[in-house]
């Protein structure tokens, strides 16, 4: 899995040459440090959680599509179902659900992933 982690990093920017690839490589690596920056202090199962709700609502919506047989689509499969069973109960849930929701309005103030509010 973390082979297909490391791959999906990358794999969006396969199709594309020199000066863009090297472009948007950086910007999403910038995106992705301030994004990182402010989750030093929450614990790991808050982080995964939230992630999981943030790659959920934007595959259900279909904003992000994982093609068959892509890395990014072998990660998730794997990980998704881990995340799906006994969290609604514990008190992570609306926690992780609303951290989600500033992820995307972090990304969203960068111009990605439009498409109207998570968890709609």
């Amino acid at each position: 899995m973390k082979n297909d982690l490391t791959q999906a990093c990358v794999e969006p920017f396969n199709d594309l040459v020199g000066k863009k690839q090297h472009a948007l490589l950086r910007r999403v690596e910038r995106i992705g440090k301030g994004v990182i920056a402010g989750w030093g202090d929450r614990p790991a199962l808050s982080v995964m959680l939230t992630l999981w709700y943030f790659v959920k609502d934007l595959t259900d919506r279909e904003v992000l599509i994982l093609w068959e047989g892509s890395a990014m689509a072998r990660a998730a499969n794997t990980l998704l179902p881990m995340f799906a069973h006994g969290f609604e109960e514990q008190k992570w849930d609306a926690s992780a659900k609303r951290q989600a929701g500033r992820l995307l309005a972090q990304f969203q103030a960068e111009g990605l992933y439009s498409g109207g509010p998570l968890l709609g």
